[in-house]
């Protein structure tokens, strides 16, 4: 198990590499359906804060967690306001909050694992892998034999009130200052025949991140932005 993770967390650049990690911000297009491909910004900042930007018809939508709870601006959909996340959305916006991935100091997160065995992914020999974190969620993360990169991460989401399996594929690792991060992910939904992209651009690693970038605007504040 541990030479196991520790192949891992060495082929993705090595824990001494991650733990100089403090912030990164990552710029590309994201998938949003419809045939849509926008460009998008997600900061993320230890510990567990993440803001996730695009632009649509020339207005910001912003999904953000300052480390304890979530808000969002959805102007493509007539919110124009910033207001909380719900639970559930909370919940599945989490794990954008993670610099690290699931593997990087487990034990010491709280992160329970056991190896399942071994089964074909995407053309690949991989390593399957049991994730129990410690909100009782479960993710199962399928490793690569050869690299021990990760090839698939799936979880268990409420979408539309059902519990949908959700697959994320990582494709084309890419070298950033030492650090290898996968510039290419594809989503598929249970139920859903499309897969959705997202693209990485640019990587920036240590950028400065003032926190309020992660904290919901008061009301006044937001009007002002939108004035301005």
């Amino acid at each position: 198990m541990t030479n196991l993770v520790d192949r891992n967390i060495e082929a993705r650049g090595g824990a001494d590499k991650w733990k100089e990690v403090s912030s990164i911000q990552l710029k590309g297009r994201i998938d949003v359906g419809q045939g849509m491909n926008l460009p998008y910004t997600l900061e993320q900042k230890r510990p567990n804060k993440m803001r996730l930007e695009f632009v649509f018809d020339g207005e910001s939508s912003i999904q953000a967690i300052d480390g304890k709870t979530g808000w969002k601006l959805l102007p493509f959909l007539g919110r124009r306001h910033p207001e909380p996340m719900t639970e559930n959305e909370f919940h599945m916006a989490a794990d954008s909050a993670d610099l690290y991935g699931l593997l990087y100091k487990y034990k010491e997160r709280g992160h329970a694992i056991e190896i399942l065995g071994l089964e074909t992914v995407a053309g690949r020999e991989t390593f399957k892998l049991k994730v129990s974190l410690p909100s009782g969620d479960v993710r199962w993360v399928y490793l690569d034999k050869e690299t021990a990169l990760e090839v698939k991460v799936e979880a268990l989401r409420n979408l539309a009130g059902r519990k949908l399996r959700v697959e994320t594929f990582y494709h084309d690792w890419q070298d950033t200052n030492g650090l290898l991060i996968a510039s290419r992910q594809e989503t598929q939904t249970e139920g859903d025949k499309k897969s959705h992209f997202l693209t990485i651009e640019s990587v920036e690693i240590n950028p400065k991140i003032d926190n309020n970038r992660f904290t919901m605007p008061s009301l006044g504040m937001a009007v002002a932005r939108q004035g301005k």
